[in-house]
Parts: C-alpha cells; structure tokens; sequence
C-alpha cells in the first residue's frame, strides 16, 4: 500500500495545487482516501483525484456560499450542531423547518458542500468522517426526491470519497422508504451500510447514547421533539436566531457547538490568519443584525405534517403494512444513472 501511495504521488506531481486550499492536496491523508475509496488501483484513483481538483478549482469550493439562504432564511435546514465523542461533526436536518416547498440540485449540493467544507475547518487531526442526523418529520416527496437525492450523493462519492462515517435517520415514513429504495440500489454497498433507520424512541435513545455527549443527546431530544409539535413555534422555524431567554433550548447547536463556533464567529474570523468555521449562513446574517424572517408554512404543508404525526407512533415502522409510495416520473432517477463505486 505505501508503495501504492507514492506511485500516486508521483503521478500527481505536475497537478498546480489550488491557492488557499493546500490542506486538500497535495497531502497524505487524500491520497490515501482516493486509493482507499477506488480499492487501491492506482489508475482509478488518479483518475478521480485529478477529477476532484479541477471541480474544486472550477467551482472555488473553498469559498462557497449558499445564496439561497441568505435569500430565503429557512430555504435548507442543514446545519452542524456539535460533535460525537469521537470529535467527528455531527450534521442535523429537519424537513418540518424547510420554508419552500422543493429543492433543485443545485442549491442542495452547494448547501452540503457549504456545510461539510465548513464542517471540516472543525476537525481534529486524525478525524476524517463526519455523522448526518436526518430528522425525516414533515418530509415530503417533492422535498427529497430519488432524484436529487442521487445528484447528492454522487457529488459526495465522486468528490468527498472515504467521509461519511454514519447516517441516522428518524422518524422515516413511507415516502422517505420509497425514496430510499430507489437511491440504495445506486449505493455502494459499504455506503449503503452506514445508513441507520431508526425511530421508536427507546433506539433513538440508545444510538444516541452510543455515539454522543449527554449534552448532544440532550439538544437532539429536545430538537426533534420540538419539531415534532404542530404548529411549529416561532423559535423552531427561525431556528438561526438566538432564543430570546436565556435558558431555553437553542436550536442553532448544542451549548458548547455555539459557545465556540457560533458565539467566537467573528471574533476568530478577525483575528486568525487561516479560514474559520462558518456557522449555517443564516446564523451569520442574524449575527449581523440582518433581517431574518421566514416565510409561513403553507397551508398545504401544514396539512401534510398533521397527516404524517398522526401516522406516527412510539413503535417501530412496519415497513409491510406500509402502503407503496408511487414515485412521478419527473422524481424518478435516469435508467442511464451508473451505480456508484466509491465509497462516501
């Protein structure tokens, strides 16, 4: 395998790093990756490599932004809120506090890839992956599509091989397994295999427990508590204000995400002499005083959350008695799409 390795490093040796992001390459800790997500063949992995550097010189992903947030606060809901007790950043998503009614890929990919690039500027030396939460109350067909869901994955896979370290779904209901079904079979499998569905609370309990602080299970309960409750309260849908009393639960991140990261913002971004975490896009206009407000829910999305919490129990989900979801042709994923061979 070290062989392996400074074959590619040679190979790679006429590449002009990207100003401002030599952290990504050259270095061990990619070239590693890339071999290990294309099963160490060398040509495969170069080939990949050289792939994701010209994507990463082309959209200057270094410094991405998400327009539709500051556009539209509340238009994604992805943010990081913390960490796991292995320090690896933990990303939460709600679709109940999503304020529009779809998403394209190319907002969707530019917000993740805002996320998981800022998300990385946390990481500790040695930690390499990161873990979703992906809170699936209120999620509808049109919201998460297998469609988009395919054109996400595969920038991951193709671009951020070898990072994903889990995935927790809760709460999932018959659209969120129609859509998964139709994505999986994409998936390789050692991806696929990351993906936990959980949802009775004793197991949210317990995987939570397993990988996070007590003060990260404890903001997760609460979070997903709140957004399971109709209407959803002010605090929620504006979940990038700071709540007005002191005490209450924050749904920016949990105390010690926000003391550091969210508090310190400009403070580390005036003093420091490399790029800073930036929070969700949201929070840093909120920061700056700028106006924030979120357009209402619709009466039509209202309707299909109270539809799916009175669907929703303590058990788990029967996935046989589950009525199949018919997925639109516009939805569906091109036949042509190729299965993906690297691993997220």
């Amino acid at each position: 395998m070290e062989e392996k390795i400074q074959i590619l490093k040679k190979r790679m040796v006429d590449v002009t790093p990207i100003k401002g992001d030599e952290d990504f390459y050259p270095n061990d800790t990619t070239i590693v990756r890339y071999l290990k997500s294309r099963d160490w063949n060398v040509d495969e992995a170069e080939k990949m490599l050289r792939n994701t550097i010209e994507y990463r010189r082309r959209t200057n992903v270094i410094d991405i932004d998400c327009k539709w947030c500051h556009d539209r606060p509340g238009f994604h809901t992805m943010r990081q809120v913390g960490f796991d007790e292995s320090g690896r950043p933990v990303i939460y998503s709600n679709f109940r506090q999503a304020a529009t009614h779809r998403y394209s890929a190319e907002d969707s990919i530019t917000h993740v890839s805002y996320i998981i690039e800022n998300a990385i500027l946390t990481m500790n030396p040695g930690i390499s992956t990161w873990v979703f939460v992906v809170d699936c109350s209120g999620m509808t067909l049109p919201l998460c599509n297998p469609k988009l869901g395919y054109g996400v994955t595969q920038t991951l896979a193709d671009h951020y091989p070898e990072r994903l370290g889990m995935v927790i779904c809760l709460n999932h209901n018959a659209v969120f397994h129609a859509v998964w079904k139709a994505i999986k079979m994409f998936l390789h499998k050692n991806t696929a295999s990351k993906v936990n569905l959980v949802r009775s609370m004793s197991k949210i309990k317990e995987i939570f427990h397993e990988y996070f602080s007590d003060e990260l299970t404890e903001w997760l309960l609460e979070e997903i508590k709140l957004n399971k409750q109709p209407p959803l309260s002010t605090t929620q849908q504006m979940f990038w204000t700071c709540p007005e009393k002191k005490d209450s639960h924050d749904p920016r991140g949990c105390p010690s995400y926000v003391s550091e990261y969210v508090d310190r913002y400009f403070e580390m971004k005036e003093t420091s002499k490399q790029r800073v975490h930036g929070p969700f896009p949201s929070i840093i206009d909120s920061l700056l005083g700028e106006h924030c407000d979120v357009m209402s829910t619709s009466s039509i999305e209202q309707a299909s959350f109270d539809d799916f919490s009175r669907s929703c129990s303590d058990g788990e989900l029967d996935l046989d008695t589950v009525k199949e979801v018919e997925i639109p042709d516009e939805f569906k994923i091109d036949g042509s799409a190729a299965k993906q061979n690297s691993v997220s």
